[in-house]
């Protein structure tokens, strides 16, 4: 490939993320009750939530190791992977699983663009972002900053970034890996649930909170250790081991080959179904 190829793919590409993230706007925006209905569901479930953690804390000090203020960070962490997930992976996982249930799937295949970039990136949901998350969030923000008396080193923060980053990618590609069980099956009900509550992090868990087995690879089996558990723990500073760092990296690399692998698989698949 050379350098104008290069160029043009990066190009359409971004294109492609812009048209589907604008589409997305409008598609969200156009349905104004939903989104508040949605606002209240989330926003009455932090509050009980935080209720109930209160509450917890109100009887103990510490719970796996964590003060009252670090279980809030690690709540946060939590919320924030929770609406990046909603507002990006799971939506895909969605529609693909039903443009291949009724063979919406064959009229993007006929274009000539980058497959799996589109499918990977077809919803991409802002308003869900800002028109819910963040006011969901003010109540946890709000007790965060009553009752912060925490020292976070700039090292651990980035360390925590970077592992929210790698843990969405991993995340999505298991998830996305799952849901192409449906392109042999024609059915995507079941993966789609199954990828969801093999991700679901409503009511997380410390780190340190695990079976020291479970700590090392237990995240291939609750993807939820990965990206919030374990970057809770470094964020804190309560987890120094880099070779947790580096296998968390081994681990998203991985993903992504495999995620490349397994779609040109199932889409033979589902080319010698459809013939």
């Amino acid at each position: 490939m050379n350098l104008s190829e290069f160029k043009e793919g990066v190009f359409i590409r971004w294109k492609i993320v812009k048209a589907n993230t604008m589409y997305s706007l409008q598609e969200s925006v156009a349905y104004t009750a939903n989104n508040w209905g949605s606002l209240a569901s989330t926003f009455i479930f932090m509050v009980t939530f935080l209720i109930f953690v209160t509450a917890i804390y109100g009887n103990v000090k510490s719970i796996a190791g964590y003060s009252y203020s670090e279980m809030l960070v690690f709540v946060f962490i939590a919320q924030v992977n929770y609406y990046l997930t909603w507002g990006f992976s799971l939506p895909n996982v969605v529609k693909l699983g039903r443009g291949v249930k009724t063979g919406e799937l064959d009229m993007y295949l006929t274009k000539p663009i980058p497959h799996l970039w589109f499918v990977t990136f077809r919803k991409i949901d802002l308003a869900l972002l800002f028109s819910n998350a963040f006011p969901s969030l003010i109540p946890l923000i709000y007790l965060l900053i009553k009752n912060y008396n925490l020292q976070i080193g700039f090292g651990n923060f980035i360390l925590g970034v970077t592992m929210i980053i790698f843990g969405q990618i991993f995340l999505h590609c298991f998830q996305f890996i799952l849901l192409l069980g449906a392109f042999w099956s024609g059915e995507a009900r079941g993966f789609e649930l199954l990828a969801y509550q093999l991700g679901n992090y409503n009511e997380p868990i410390p780190f340190e909170g695990y079976p020291a087995n479970f700590r090392n690879w237990g995240f291939v089996i609750l993807p939820v250790i990965f990206h919030t558990a374990l970057t809770a723990s470094y964020l804190l500073g309560k987890t120094a081991n880099l070779s947790l760092f580096l296998l968390v990296l081994g681990a998203t690399i991985i993903a992504m080959l495999v995620k490349n692998f397994v779609w040109k698989l199932a889409l033979r698949q589902y080319s010698s179904a459809s013939s």
